[in-house]
């Protein structure tokens, strides 16, 4: 099982952790973290810590099933 810990770089050099990116494109979505778990089948805690950055390599599967529910390509998490 691969594991990605990927960031994306911004102008002016910042980066975004994955965890950034899923809440910036929920936000921009107006998509709930409660409801990317649940209709993403990710635990609530798991998806939170990933978002508060306290959590790192979630799998690509997670990946998956989070940018599904997001209805955006998985590259753009990665």
């Amino acid at each position: 099982m691969k594991y990605f810990n990927k960031k994306i770089y911004l102008k002016g050099g910042n980066e975004m952790t994955i965890g950034e990116k899923i809440k910036s494109i929920a936000n921009e979505k107006d998509i709930s973290i409660y409801r990317i778990a649940k209709d993403s089948g990710v635990s609530n805690s798991y998806l939170s810590e990933l978002i508060n950055n306290k959590r790192q390599n979630p799998s690509i599967e997670i990946i998956k099933k989070i940018s599904k529910v997001l209805e955006i390509p998985l590259e753009k998490l990665i």
